[in-house]
């Protein structure tokens, strides 16, 4: 019977004395209470890194702090110093940590202030970090004034595709050249975007007449992008398709959690979508990983009912592998932003959004 063994661990720990304060607090509240500004964290990217063992951890953290790593031997955490190149709108990694066949991983920053602030906000940063020798190198700043809420890395061509925030944008950044090619205004966009074996890739884009997300495509070769009329399986009256998670499945397909909680599949050579189910009543999917057993890891739930499931493609099942709660401390995770995997099979996530203190990180052992 499958299982799951799960242990937090605190970097920080800020606690928030109530969720009124947690839902109407504004970005220069936070950053200006010594209470949360150091200590509020939230873990919003973990990428496993084999090449050294380590889990990279993007946060959430107002004193600019983003980038840290955590041994799963020695279960220490350890800052990669972003704060010696940040600015103090970079308070955020959001989905955007990627490795590079050559060990360099390449990050985003993402931004939490509101739009009286925009102007004097230089804007998100592309950067690429050096494991070996812990230097932090800024490579552009795609969209002047909006920050980049994720990026995905075609590192057969040296691409990195991003969209922005507030203002949604589809961008391109050639490394080589270090040259940007705006795509321009999007509407939306993805919880994290794919990349096809055809190298194009998928995301999203606001249908503002029927208010619901559609897909896209960009093709690099072509230089084009294609905004589709259709986007993924609506699962209520309220949900409007929202990307929560994708992957390249290494299968020729791409797979799409969405923030209802469904799992769909898209063949990226018809553009055709197949619903492949919803495995908890509850709602988002933002957890979706390629396990190294050819299963996929799903991690869904909201307000600390937070799952982990596993979906064999072949038997077309999903297989309930347990709650990411820790029985030492009585408590769970609020949300799964993002789920990473060890090369022993243990699988890491990180937890955002908790109106009741700072985010963990989530060590979850997986008996099958």
């Amino acid at each position: 019977m499958a299982s799951l063994k799960t242990k937090a661990y605190v970097l920080k720990d800020a606690k928030i004395p109530n969720k009124e304060l947690f839902y109407s607090n504004t970005f220069k509240e936070w950053v200006a209470d010594e209470r949360f500004y150091h200590d509020l964290i939230y873990f919003t990217t973990v990428m496993y890194n084999p090449n050294d063992g380590l889990v990279y951890c993007g946060l959430t953290a107002y004193d600019n702090d983003l980038l840290w790593t955590f041994d799963p031997e020695t279960k220490e955490f350890r800052s990669c110093g972003y704060q010696k190149v940040g600015e103090r709108f970079d308070v955020k990694i959001h989905r955007s940590l990627q490795l590079a066949k050559d060990g360099m991983i390449y990050g985003a920053t993402a931004c939490l202030h509101d739009l009286d602030q925009r102007t004097e906000a230089p804007g998100g940063k592309l950067f690429r970090y050096d494991p070996k020798t812990n230097k932090i190198e800024i490579l552009a700043i795609p969209a002047p004034h909006d920050y980049i809420q994720t990026i995905a890395l075609d590192d057969d061509r040296g691409i990195l595709y991003g969209f922005t925030y507030p203002v949604w944008k589809l961008f391109r950044y050639d490394i080589a050249s270090n040259q940007t090619k705006d795509f321009g205004y999007v509407g939306t966009g993805p919880h994290i975007p794919a990349i096809d074996d055809q190298g194009c890739v998928w995301g999203t884009w606001k249908d503002m007449y029927r208010k619901r997300d559609n897909l896209l495509r960009y093709d690099p070769e072509a230089d084009e992008v294609t905004y589709f009329d259709y986007g993924l399986p609506l699962m209520s009256p309220v949900d409007i398709g929202t990307v929560d998670s994708m992957l390249n499945g290494g299968d020729g397909y791409l797979y799409i959690g969405t923030s209802a909680g469904a799992l769909c599949r898209l063949d990226p050579k018809t553009a055709e979508v197949a619903y492949l189910g919803k495995p908890d009543p509850e709602l988002r999917m933002p957890g979706l990983i390629l396990g190294k057993n050819g299963l996929l890891y799903c991690g869904t739930g909201t307000e600390g009912n937070t799952k982990i499931f596993a979906y064999d493609r072949e038997s077309t099942k999903f297989i309930e592998l347990g709650r990411v709660y820790d029985p030492e401390i009585n408590d769970s995770s609020f949300i799964l932003h993002h789920i990473t995997e060890a090369d022993n099979g243990t699988i890491y996530t990180g937890e955002t959004d908790n109106p009741r203190r700072s985010g963990y990180l989530w060590e979850c052992e997986v008996e099958m």
